[in-house]
């Protein structure tokens, strides 16, 4: 008696279900409402890494085929993090009050299958320096939950490994035999049902890599070097030196690509291909081919730019000429003319001269000498006229190093002070009179560390940034000064240490970025007598601006009588997520949005360091990635002012005064914060 009752249920059903498609086939827009995600049993990810991978939250209309594709997507995620048995169910209900569809994602994750085994095959006549190499420092072992990120990753470090130990036809074994599968090259297999009964295979997969080319080792053959349209006739030499690489040395891929990104430091090379031209066999020996396009050697160039100097955002232009071969060997001679604007009383004028030498006893080390006339109005209390002469020497160390590079610097500046009004100076605590001019000398040894593993120069999305820096200032002066008894210079040590850490938390689709940063300097002065001047505010540091505390405008910030002035110790740090809100098809993708909280200040020295006089920071932004990095707005609030009257030191104390008092900042510039 119930049949016919049962098969009017399924015929309305049947029927809501057509009028449902028929009713989205209409044409009609309708926005997607809520996300959710309801998990049964255990929960290994959040929603909002759920969300990142998928495209609905990220469309405004609701779309059925974005719908199954983002269930594909979550299923995949799912399988490639070693969930292989996920069941997810999606239910979508259309609200007629917000014509919006809410979706409701229904996933029961089961268990995540890890590693058992990890067996690597096709070694047997790989030499056991190259084994030890293969073995240690493994990216999967027994007992890590299985990920196809990490398999991927070590089937490229052990090809990398091979193909840099001569193994020139390494590779995983691609093909396949109907006869025995094993041969296959990659093999993620789980456990029989009758063996996953047994505790040591339950939820256990076994991984195996077979790779080929493996039995014979070669070398580096002949080279040879073309070079296209040579009518500035280039040197051969001038390539050769670049090479990583020689006759006879065992073939080694890397050094071909660390050849290429040495021919990226001579300006006159537009390209520099290292390509593989030959294998000859009897000899076992690689012949290369390596194929130079040039760059015109005179350049002419207009230019806008922008920078921070002092905390100050400096926009303005400049026009530069460049000989890209000076005098051979791949010099380059730079001539440019500046101008800087901050504001009518501060702006800097500048004509300065660079050599740079790209060949410096070996291609590890280069030179660059830099003189330079600059008329800076630093503040509205200074003007400098500055010629500095700076010689640097680059050395790279190493990619395997912890320190990837050094800067070795040696400076000489001659020093114009003059006052534009009258002032009070906080360093010997007196009143100096409008048009007062001071002479001084000043001369900086100093020596930068350098790690950098990041993976963007501009926007990067993971890796570690850190410099370890020492500065002497006042040897030489001090050494002139036996000849020139008025002579005036400052003495002292500056040490200092910049420190950025970035994580994707985005599964590595660099959508979702955290970061930060710490900064901590110090300036220590020494000596005493006729000749020896305080540290002058060009080499101090500041507080407040887009690089800085960003609750504070440039130079307005410290624990300091007067903040334009600078102080001697520095610590200072940010805390940033960065977030793309925008699928890549959207003409929005390169918007980024910023959440940040920056902490830090100046004090005058280090021993009037307090930890209540930290300030605080907090804000958000706008990035807009450019092909020359990100353009980005700050709105940065003074979550905690130390220098503020009692009563009205944090944000929420007098909220009505927030805009009255100018507790906050606008921030403009180029580039990310750090």
């Amino acid at each position: 008696m119930k049949k016919p009752t049962v098969n009017i249920l399924h015929f309305c059903i049947l029927l809501l279900v057509i009028c449902t498609d028929l009713f989205f086939a209409q044409g009609k827009k309708v926005e997607t409402g809520d996300i959710e995600f309801n998990f049964k049993k255990t929960e290994s990810f959040s929603d909002a890494a759920l969300l990142d991978i998928m495209l609905l939250p990220r469309e405004k209309y609701f779309n059925r085929i974005n719908l199954e594709e983002d269930l594909g997507r979550l299923n995949k995620f799912y399988f490639d993090n070693g969930f292989f048995d996920v069941a997810i169910d999606t239910n979508t209900v259309y609200n007629i009050d917000d014509d919006q569809v809410d979706i409701k994602f229904t996933i029961i994750e089961n268990v995540q299958y890890t590693v058992k085994e990890f067996r690597l095959q096709g070694l047997d006549k790989v030499s056991d320096g190259v084994k030890s190499s293969i073995y240690s420092n493994q990216l999967i072992e027994a007992g890590n939950p299985y990920n196809r990120v990490r398999i991927n990753l070590e089937k490229d470090r052990i090809i990398n490994i091979l193909q840099d130990n001569g193994y020139f036809f390494a590779q995983i074994d691609t093909v396949r035999s109907r006869i025995d599968s094993s041969r296959r090259g990659i093999i993620i297999g789980k456990y029989s049902e009758e063996m996953q009964e047994r505790p040591e295979f339950k939820d256990k997969v076994l991984i195996r890599m077979r790779f080929i080319g493996t039995q014979d080792v070669y070398r580096f053959g002949k080279v040879d070097i073309t070079i296209d349209n040579n009518k500035y006739k280039i040197g051969k030499f001038v390539v050769e030196r670049e090479l990583a690489f020689k006759e006879g040395d065992i073939f080694n891929r890397s050094k071909m690509v660390e050849s290429e990104r040495n021919f990226t430091k001579l300006a006159i090379i537009q390209l520099g291909r290292v390509l593989v031209d030959s294998v000859v066999e009897p000899g076992k020996l690689i012949n290369t081919n390596v194929h130079i396009t040039l760059n015109n050697k005179y350049e002419l160039t207009p230019g806008i730019t922008s920078s921070y100097q002092t905390n100050r955002l400096y926009l303005g232009a400049n026009l530069e000429y460049k000989d890209k071969d000076f005098f051979g060997g791949g010099r380059v001679l730079s001539v440019t003319a500046e101008g800087l604007y901050n504001s009518p009383d501060v702006n800097i004028l500048s004509f300065g001269l660079s050599l740079y030498q790209p060949f410096l006893f070996n291609n590890n080390i280069t030179a660059t000498l830099t003189p330079k006339l600059a008329l800076i109005n630093l503040n509205e209390d200074l003007q400098y006229l500055v010629s500095t002469n700076l010689l640097r020497l680059t050395y790279y160390i190493a990619d395997y190093t912890f320190y990837n590079n050094a800067f070795s610097d040696l400076t000489f500046d001659y020093i114009k002070a003059k006052a534009k009004r009258t002032y009070f100076d906080t360093e010997d605590s007196v009143f100096v009179p409008e048009g007062t001019q001071e002479f001084l000398v000043n001369s900086i040894i100093g020596l930068t560390l350098v790690h950098n593993n990041t993976n963007n120069l501009f926007n990067p999305s993971t890796g570690f940034y850190h410099t370890l820096s020492v500065e002497s200032a006042g040897a030489l002066p001090r050494l002139l000064s036996l000849f020139n008894k008025g002579l005036q210079y400052s003495q002292y040590v500056k040490l200092g240490s910049v420190n950025s850490f970035y994580f994707d938390i985005s599964g590595e689709r660099q959508a979702s970025i955290v970061a930060t940063h710490f900064e901590i300097g110090d300036i220590i002065e020494y000596g005493s007598g006729e000749n020896i001047q305080p540290v002058d505010p060009l080499y101090k540091y500041y507080m407040g601006g887009g690089n800085s505390l960003r609750g504070w405008g440039g130079q307005k910030g410290g624990i300091l009588d007067n903040p334009s002035q600078g102080g001697k110790f520095l610590l200072e740090g940010s805390l940033e997520w960065r977030r793309k809100p925008f699928p890549q098809r959207s003409i929005l993708y390169p918007v980024w949005g910023v959440l940040f909280l920056d902490y830090g200040n100046v004090w005058e020295t280090g021993k009037l360091f307090k930890l209540n006089q930290i300030a605080l920071a907090a804000g958000f932004g706008i990035r807009y990635d450019t092909f020359v990095g990100p353009i980005r707005i700050d709105l940065g609030f003074k979550l905690y002012d130390p220098m503020a009257e009692d009563g009205n030191k944090w944000l929420w104390d007098e909220p009505s005064r927030i805009f009255k008092d100018k507790k906050y900042a606008i921030q403009f510039g180029l580039g990310n914060a750090f």
